[in-house]
């Protein structure tokens, strides 16, 4: 595996990324995670209100688009049993939610029948479903619906964002237009039912990904999909890896939902030790305020803001995976309910940490991995043989020929030199390393 020098690229590393001190049990850390955070969404209720957001922050597309991500987080939170209807979180952001919808710029806004509709839909159907019926706005969606407003329905139109609106449709009790198929044709043409190649994959097609097991699955309200349990298992496969990697990067976004994704698959055998990780993560990463950063915030431009203009900032980098974390933690409390773990069941032992995405940590790792395995408890070998496929993708991702020949190596010693993902990747470097003559 060779690769020109200038070609390695790793990206720079948040600080949360390295970790530090003893991990907590992961029910101790999503709790933590999950009820901090809620508590930083109800302080900042106010900044959901589209008014409020643009006097310091720039004008959204979508005018309500956070606000709409708030109101899915409630009918979760209400599913899921973490907060009923109305309380006050709930309340509240469903009363901003109406009166948005009463609004004559929303009401325009649906009447456009733009690429914006969709998201126009989905709020009246939130609000219907949540006790605040919108029967005009709901009866304007279906007429425009009927039409194909905005070609949405159009096979040309990407594979996700058609199912995105056939969830909402489905959810909320419209009728589809004839052009638009059902959810399982559609999940048949997804990111999801096709094998996304792990070692290529984007971090956009990995959004792809995972919105398409939220919207497939519900949000973890059932684990029925279209493949059965083989495509189930891939899947799973496949959201194990990415969880190491994204881990690894620190992304707190992607890990966040990927950790929702874990557990909407979840079979009753657990999400893996990559997510106990995760929640660590998340929770090592949360703010004494219990916001969790987004990848575009930075402490160092926060610490240069005070006033309303540091609320903005801190509000506007953190809401969304604020609200994911919140997402994906409300959804692991209802499945511990649904797959229950023996009540005798045993303090977690110690794992050995994941590398972060840096060379060195990782080169370090494969050096040590052999050796560890001789004391490693029983069920060590699995843990650490999980942490080769992440730590392949990060070396294939960043084109480095060191860490690639280290990790294949460590493959090696764990007996797991035959993986299809190592035949893969060397391949793939060996096309690269080819240059053209001159």
């Amino acid at each position: 595996m060779s690769a020109a020098a200038g070609d390695v690229s790793w990206p720079p590393l948040p600080a949360h990324a390295r970790t530090g001190g003893r991990p907590a049990d992961e029910d101790e850390a999503a709790e933590r995670v999950l009820t901090r955070a809620l508590g930083w969404l109800e302080a900042h209720l106010e900044w959901f209100a589209p008014p409020r957001w643009e006097r310091f922050l720039p004008r959204r597309p979508f005018r309500p688009g956070p606000l709409l991500e708030l109101v899915g987080l409630v009918r979760v939170l209400e599913q899921t049993g973490v907060l009923p209807r109305h309380a006050p979180l709930s309340a509240r952001a469903l009363d901003l939610a109406a009166q948005v919808a009463a609004g004559a710029d929303f009401g325009h806004g649906l009447a456009r029948g733009d690429e914006f509709f969709p998201y126009h839909l989905n709020l009246v159907a939130l609000l219907d479903l949540l006790g605040r019926p919108q029967p005009a706005l709901r009866a304007a969606c279906q007429e425009l619906l009927a039409a194909d407003a905005g070609g949405h329905a159009r096979p040309y139109k990407p594979v996700v964002n058609r199912i995105e609106l056939r969830y909402f449709i489905d959810r909320g009790g419209f009728t589809a237009p004839a052009s638009l198929p059902d959810a399982r044709t559609l999940h048949g043409q997804s990111i999801a039912a096709l094998g996304p190649d792990l070692l290529q994959l984007t971090e956009s097609e990995t959004y792809a990904l995972t919105h398409v097991l939220f919207y497939m699955t519900d949000f973890g309200r059932h684990r029925r999909l279209p493949g059965g349990t083989a495509e189930a298992a891939r899947l799973r496969e496949t959201v194990q890896v990415l969880l190491g990697v994204h881990l690894s990067r620190g992304s707190l976004d992607l890990l966040a939902e990927l950790l929702l994704c874990a557990t909407a698959l979840d079979d009753g055998h657990g999400t893996g030790p990559t997510a106990r990780q995760g929640w660590n993560a998340l929770a090592r990463a949360q703010r004494p305020d219990g916001a969790v950063p987004s990848p575009v915030h930075r402490p160092e431009v926060m610490s240069g803001l005070s006033g309303e203009k540091a609320a903005a900032y801190l509000f506007g980098t953190c809401y969304h995976t604020t609200t994911v974390a919140v997402l994906a933690a409300a959804v692991r409390r209802r499945s511990l309910r649904l797959l229950p773990r023996p009540q005798d069941r045993r303090p977690e032992p110690p794992l050995p940490p994941l590398p972060c995405a840096d060379p060195e940590e990782i080169r370090s790792w494969t050096r040590k991995a052999p050796e560890a395995l001789r004391t490693a408890p029983p069920g060590g070998r699995a843990v650490w043989s999980s942490y080769l496929a992440p730590l392949l993708v990060l070396g294939v991702q960043a084109r480095d020929p060191a860490v690639l020949a280290d990790v294949t190596r460590a493959a090696d010693r764990l007996g797991h030199g035959d993986h299809p993902l190592l035949r893969a990747a060397a391949a793939l470097c060996c096309a690269r390393s080819r240059r053209p003559p001159g």
